[in-house]
């Protein structure tokens, strides 16, 4: 059984080149998620507690984590999570998403596109691994990886893991998509068919911002200008 949670489409790529790639064991649990601020998704660690007794069943447990850049100790904190269980992680460098503070932004065309083909030159070789239940750690965890994680990382959850700041612009034509996609179900309509945030569930996924057909969904004043990307 694998579980993938993708908020922009980087993991889901990810997980669906994979699946393609191998033969589905009843023995074995995988993951594929994006890495948020050197750590892991709310929404993944509250999957991971709800069925942690269900995973550990598994033979052989695996990960594969979908990064811009590098992952800091994001692994360990997996690890953690999942009492010891974890016997092969992955990174995989895919277009950036997170525009959400200044001096961030999506990558060029061209380097996006270079790190979508060297994703998929790898994937075959990760999931021979995983096929191989091979245990093992390959994962780029950049510089300054313990204070990206265990400084950095809390300080991004208690202030940037918000929805309080989104917001629509003039040029919402009010499609919905950004109702209809978020994956907490945190997004609605008020009485007069505005859209809102329900300041309840938020991951910070950014499908919302990434998935606006109009670009009209905007995080404060620091996405102004900023570009979008989904696969």
């Amino acid at each position: 059984m694998t579980y993938c949670f993708s908020g922009t489409g980087n993991s889901q790529w990810v997980a669906d080149k994979l699946q393609g790639l191998l033969q589905e064991e009843a023995d074995s649990f995988g993951l594929v998620f994006p890495v948020y601020a050197w750590g892991i998704p709310k929404v993944v660690t509250q999957y991971i507690l709800e069925h942690l007794e269900e995973i550990k069943k598994a033979k052989y447990v695996w990960a594969v984590m979908t990064c811009g850049d590098d992952i800091g100790y994001a692994d360990l904190i997996l690890n953690q999570l999942l009492e010891e269980r974890l016997d092969a992680v992955f990174s995989v460098q895919m277009p950036n998403t997170y525009v959400c503070l200044p001096g961030f932004d999506v990558d060029p065309a061209d380097v996006a596109k270079a790190k979508v083909q060297e994703t998929l030159k790898r994937l075959p070789t990760i999931a021979d691994s995983i096929g191989k239940h091979e245990k093992k750690t390959e994962v780029v965890r950049g510089s300054s990886a313990w204070l990206k994680t265990y400084v950095l990382r809390p300080l991004f959850n208690r202030f940037l893991v918000t929805d309080k700041y989104f917001h629509t612009n003039i040029h919402c034509i009010h499609c919905k998509r950004c109702v209809r996609g978020c994956p907490q179900g945190n997004i609605t309509l008020d009485a007069d068919d505005n859209i809102r945030w329900k300041h309840e569930n938020c991951t910070g996924c950014l499908r919302c911002y990434h998935r606006c057909p109009c670009h009209s969904v905007h995080f404060g004043i620091f996405t102004k200008n900023k570009g979008q990307h989904h696969l």
